[in-house]
C-alpha cells in the first residue's frame, strides 16, 4: 500500500510541477520540469505493473521513477533550503558544497544561479569583487538613465561590503555625489519628498559612505554628511534607523564613548546585535586612545561574531596593537557637529519588525509528536488496535457508550509511525502557510474545528472500524488556505506566480483520489475536514469585510477547542480499557441457543461481535457424546478454522495463559495474528474452551486484541462466566 502511495505521489506531484516548470520556467531551465515529467511517467508505469503484475521491466521503471522523483521533489529542495540557511549564517563553504549535491540531485532547477550568488558572496568576503563590479559596469552602459544611479549605488555598496573604503569613496565621488536629483526615480506619493530624493542617494548608501570617510580619517566630510542627514531627517519617524546608525558611526569614530554608550544601550538599540553594539563601543574606546578598554571590547565582540565581521575585528585588533594610543583630533567644524549631535535628543527607538513565529504550527506538530511518544512509552506500539483503543482513538461502540471525548482525542492519535510522519510533515508545512495567512489563534481554531468535523463525520458515516489521526484537521487547513488564496487573489499574486494555488488544488484532488483507491483511508474525515476548512476559512479570512468579528470569533473558537482537547486528554488518561467496556449497558444475548451477557450494542449475527470488531464470541451448543474427543476437536480443529475464517493466518499456542477461566471451563489460549491493510501485524488472543452442561456441551472461542486481553483480563473472564444455556 505504502509503495503504491509513494508512486502515486510522484505521479501527481511530478506531473503537476513538471508541467508548471516547463510551461513557466520560474527558475532554471526546462530540463528540471522535463525530468519531473519523466519521473512521473516512470512511476505511472511502475504503478500499473504493481497493480496488475505486468512485465518486470515496468516494475524496475517504477523504482527508478520513485528514486528520481524523491531526489527531484524532496531531497534536492531540502538540501537546497539547508544550503540557504548556511549561506545566511555566512557558512559559505558548507553552503557551496550542499548546493553541489543539490545540483546533482535536481539538475536544471536553478541551483547554478544560487551557486553564482554564493560565489559572489565569497568574493565580497575575500575582497575580490572586480568581476562583479565589471559586470555591473557593463550592465550600466546598457541600462536606461533612471536605472544607472541604482547600479552605481550597488557598486559602491559592494566596495563597502568588502571593506574597501577608499575604492567606495572614489566610486561615489566619481559617479554618485553631484548626480542630478532629477535622475532619481522617486516613486513615493506622500507629501514629504523621499529621503533618497532629499539626499541624492539611497539612505543606506549615504550612511555607509559617511562611515567610510570616517574610517579613512576624513571626519570633516563625515561630519558634514551627518549634518545634512540630520537636517533632511528632522521630524521624520521613518528615518530613525539611519539617524541612529549615522550618529553611532560618527560619534564612535570621533571617540565619544559616553555618547556611544547611550546609543548602544540595549533598549535604545534593539535592532542591533550584541556583537555590533560591543564593536562600536570598542571603536569609540580606540579613537579616544584607551587601548586596554578597546582591546577588551574588540575581543568580546569577536567572541560573539563570525564570518566577515570577525575578520574586520581581527584587522582592528592588529591596527590597535600598532597604534600609539593618542586620541583622534577633531577640527573645529567636526567639534561643532559633535556638540550639536550630543545635545540633540536621542533618536526614536527603531522599531524591530518581529518575524512572526509559527507558534500554532509548532504547538500542533509538537503535540502530535509528544502524544505519539507518550503512547509508545506508556501503552505500546501505536500500530496495535488495542493500544489505539486505550489511547483515545475513535471507537464507535465506545462513543455510543458515552465516551464522547474520543471525538476530540482521536485527532492526536496515529496508526503507526508512517501515518504519524506523513501527518506531522503535512501539518508542519501546511500549518506554516495557514498561520502566515490567518495568524496563530485563527489557525488553532481552524485546526480544532476541522479536526472535530472530520471525527464527527467519521463517527457517523465511515465504514472503518477504528479511526485516528489529524488528517481531517490537515485537510481543514488546506481548505482554508485554498479559499483564502482564491477569494482574495489580489493579495497573493506572488503565491499564484509560484503555482501555490494549483499545487493546493492538486494535493486536494490527489488525496481524495487516494481514498477511492484504498478503502482503509477515511474519506469521510477528509471530506468533512476540507468542507469545514473551506467554510471557516472564509469566515475567518483576514481580508473579509468582517475581519474584526472574525478575529474575535477565531479567538473564542481556539479557546473552546483548547478546553475540549485538554478535557479529552484528561479523560483518556483516567479511563482504562476495562473501564471503557465495563461502563457499557449490558443485556442478555441469545446466540446459537446460548445466552451471553454482553454490552447491548454488540452485534448478534451467528456470532456475538463488538461493533468495531475488537472482540468476537463464537459459541456452539451440541449434544455431549465424548467430552474429551469433542473438546480436543474444538481446540485443535474447529476453533483454528473459525480463526482462519476471520483472516488470521498465523496461530500458535500462547506461552502463558492470562485469562482466568471460570470453574467448569476447560481449554487453552492461542495467539493469532494477521496483516492489516496498512501492513501491520495485529496480534490477538483466542480463548478456546468448553464446558459440559448436563447432556449438552457448550464450546466457545473468544478473540480479543492481545493488548486488551492483557490489560482487561477480568472483563473477558466475566463474559465467559455469563455464558449459560439459552
Amino acid at each position: 500500500m505504502y509503495y503504491e502511495l509513494a508512486l502515486i505521489s510522484v505521479v501527481v506531484a511530478g506531473g503537476y510541477w513538471g508541467w508548471f516548470f516547463v510551461r513557466r520556467q520560474p527558475h532554471g531551465t526546462p530540463l528540471f520540469g522535463i525530468m519531473q515529467l519523466a519521473a512521473a511517467l516512470a512511476c505511472a508505469i511502475g504503478l500499473y505493473a504493481h497493480r496488475y503484475e505486468a512485465a518486470p521491466w515496468m516494475g524496475v521503471a517504477g523504482a527508478i521513477g520513485l528514486g528520481a522523483g524523491t531526489c527531484l521533489l524532496v531531497v534536492g529542495p531540502m538540501i537546497r533550503g539547508l544550503a540557504r540557511r548556511f549561506a545566511a549564517a555566512e557558512r559559505l563553504g558548507v553552503a557551496s558544497r550542499l548546493l553541489d549535491v543539490a545540483e546533482v540531485l535536481a539538475p536544471g532547477s536553478g541551483v547554478a544561479d544560487e551557486k553564482a550568488l554564493i560565489g559572489a558572496m565569497k568574493e565580497i568576503r575575500d575582497g575580490h569583487i572586480e568581476h562583479t563590479v565589471d559586470a555591473l559596469t557593463a550592465a550600466k552602459d546598457r541600462a536606461p538613465i533612471e536605472a544607472r544611479l541604482a547600479i552605481d549605488e550597488r557598486i559602491a555598496m559592494l566596495y563597502l561590503a568588502a571593506y574597501r573604503w577608499n575604492d567606495a569613496i572614489a566610486h561615489a565621488e566619481a559617479h554618485l555625489f553631484g548626480a542630478a536629483k532629477e535622475s532619481i526615480a522617486d516613486t513615493e506619493t506622500a507629501a514629504p519628498v523621499s529621503l533618497r530624493r532629499a539626499l541624492g542617494l539611497a539612505p543606506p548608501v549615504w550612511v555607509e559612505l559617511l562611515g567610510a570617510y570616517g574610517r579613512t580619517g576624513d571626519l570633516d566630510r563625515a561630519a558634514r554628511m551627518l549634518a545634512k542627514l540630520e537636517d533632511v531627517c528632522d521630524g521624520r519617524e521613518d528615518a530613525a534607523v539611519w539617524i541612529h546608525r549615522a550618529r553611532l558611526m560618527f560619534l564612535a569614530l570621533a571617540g565619544r564613548t559616553a555618547a556611544v554608550e547611550a546609543l548602544v544601550e540595549p533598549r535604545q538599540a534593539r535592532h542591533m546585535s550584541p556583537a555590533a553594539r560591543t564593536y562600536w563601543l570598542a571603536v569609540a574606546h580606540q579613537q579616544r586612545g584607551d587601548r586596554a578598554a578597546a582591546t577588551a571590547a574588540y575581543e568580546k565582540a569577536r567572541d560573539r561574531s563570525r564570518g566577515r565581521p570577525r575578520e574586520l575585528i581581527d584587522q582592528a585588533l592588529t591596527n590597535l596593537a600598532k597604534a600609539d594610543g593618542i586620541p583622534v583630533k577633531l577640527s573645529e567644524e567636526a567639534n561643532e557637529i559633535v556638540a550639536r549631535v550630543e545635545a540633540a535628543p536621542l533618536p526614536p527607538r527603531v522599531r524591530v519588525p518581529r518575524q512572526p513565529r509559527p507558534i500554532a504550527t509548532w504547538s500542533m506538530t509538537g503535540t502530535l509528536l509528544v502524544v505519539a511518544g507518550l503512547i509508545t512509552v506508556f501503552v505500546g506500539p501505536t500500530s496495535d488496535v488495542g493500544v489505539l483503543t486505550r489511547s483515545g482513538a475513535l471507537v464507535r461502540g465506545l462513543v455510543d457508550g458515552g465516551e464522547w471525548w474520543r471525538i476530540f482525542s482521536c485527532v492526536f492519535v496515529h496508526v503507526g509511525g508512517l501515518h504519524l510522519l506523513v501527518n506531522v510533515m503535512g501539518m508542519y508545512f501546511v500549518g506554516r502557510i495557514a498561520e502566515d495567512l490567518f495568524g496563530t489563534t485563527r489557525t488553532l481554531a481552524l485546526f480544532g474545528v476541522a479536526g472535530f468535523a472530520g471525527a464527527v463525520a467519521s463517527y457517523l458515516a465511515s465504514p472503518a472500524g477504528i479511526s485516528a489521526g489529524a488528517s481531517g484537521a490537515l485537510f481543514g487547513l488546506l481548505g482554508a488556505v485554498f479559499v483564502e488564496l482564491t477569494w482574495h487573489r489580489e493579495h497573493y499574486r506572488a503565491a499564484w506566480k509560484r503555482g501555490m494555488w494549483g499545487g493546493l488544488a492538486v494535493v486536494i484532488v490527489a488525496q481524495v483520489g487516494y481514498g477511492f483507491l484504498y478503502p482503509v483511508i477515511d474519506q469521510w474525515a477528509h471530506g468533512a475536514g476540507l468542507v469545514a476548512g473551506l467554510v471557516l476559512g472564509a469566515v475567518l479570512s483576514p481580508h473579509a469585510p468582517w475581519v474584526g468579528a472574525g478575529r474575535q470569533l477565531g479567538r473564542a473558537i481556539a479557546v473552546i477547542a483548547f478546553g475540549f482537547m485538554l478535557t479529552a486528554g484528561a479523560r483518556v488518561a483516567r479511563t482504562s480499557v476495562e473501564d471503557s467496556f465495563t461502563r457499557l449497558p449490558r443485556i442478555r444475548h441469545l446466540v446459537g441457543g446460548v445466552a451471553i451477557t454482553a454490552p447491548a450494542n454488540w452485534l448478534n449475527d451467528v456470532e456475538l461481535a463488538e461493533p468495531d470488531g475488537l472482540m468476537i464470541v463464537a459459541v456452539k451448543r451440541e449434544p455431549l457424546t465424548d467430552l474429551a474427543l469433542q473438546t480436543s476437536m474444538w481446540i485443535g480443529e474447529t476453533a483454528p478454522a473459525i480463526a482462519r475464517s476471520h483472516g488470521f493466518d498465523k496461530i500458535d499456542r500462547a506461552p502463558v495463559d492470562v485469562i482466568k477461566r471460570p470453574a467448569g471451563w476447560e481449554g487453552v489460549e492461542l495467539i493469532a495474528s494477521f496483516a492489516d491493510p496498512m501492513g501491520y501485524r495485529q496480534q490477538y488472543r483466542l480463548i478456546v474452551c468448553a464446558q459440559p452442561v448436563g447432556d449438552q456441551l457448550i464450546t466457545v472461542v473468544l478473540h480479543a486484541p492481545e493488548s486488551i486481553a492483557t490489560a482487561a483480563p477480568g472483563y473477558l473472564t466475566r463474559i465467559l462466566s455469563s455464558i449459560k444455556p439459552g
